[in-house]
């Protein structure tokens, strides 16, 4: 797939957990917010089936409430804002907020602005450590428990928060073949003309 424009090479980290659950991705610069929220959503396993928003200084980019049926503030609609609208730079960042009660964060930074390769398809993962928390575990707090039960699994409490997980759930795992064939199976990055 041809890519316009440059490729950002992204780290990004979810804050607030220890050991530290990172990844180092590249992107296009004409992806919106809305599209890469799908990318952080595979990059994690996550489910999308929480509100989320991004946040670049005292900007929030969101999609309203459904009941609210107000569009985003001008300027600020994840559908039309590009990456590169934001991260023109290396070292720029954002931040990205997933699951308002949960409340996960996750910080993404500018490692390098780079041209596209031929013959690459994007977005692509080049690295990372750990799986993504389970959705629904009580954010970072809820994390460092299941973590917990996993060291002490003897505990009724810590077997049912491993049952909960499900067999198959280790943190420690991360498979960048898996994660690349996810990313490859989205829809095709929207751009903006």
């Amino acid at each position: 797939m041809s890519v316009a424009g440059e490729i950002y090479r992204l780290k990004v980290a979810l804050l607030d957990c220890k050991p530290v659950i990172w990844r180092e991705v590249e992107v296009a610069s004409s992806m919106t917010l809305a599209g890469f929220h799908g990318v952080l959503q595979t990059l994690l396993d996550w489910h999308d089936s929480h509100l989320w928003a991004f946040e670049a200084g005292e900007k929030r980019f969101e999609f309203p409430d459904p009941d609210a049926r107000t569009p985003p503030p001008a300027g600020q609609d994840p559908d039309r804002v590009t990456l590169g609208a934001l991260l023109a730079r290396k070292g720029a960042g954002l931040r990205y907020n997933y699951d308002f009660g949960d409340d996960w964060w996750i910080d993404i930074k500018v490692v390098a602005v780079e041209k596209p390769q031929a013959r690459v398809r994007y977005p692509r993962c080049l690295a990372g450590e750990r799986s993504g928390p389970p959705e629904d575990c009580g954010g970072p707090p809820g994390f460092e428990e299941l973590l917990a039960a996993r060291k002490n699994p003897k505990s009724k409490h810590a077997k049912e928060l491993l049952d909960w997980a499900g067999p198959g759930w280790d943190p420690e795992v991360f498979d960048l073949a898996v994660i690349n064939k996810a990313l490859a199976a989205l829809p095709a990055p929207r751009r903006l003309h």
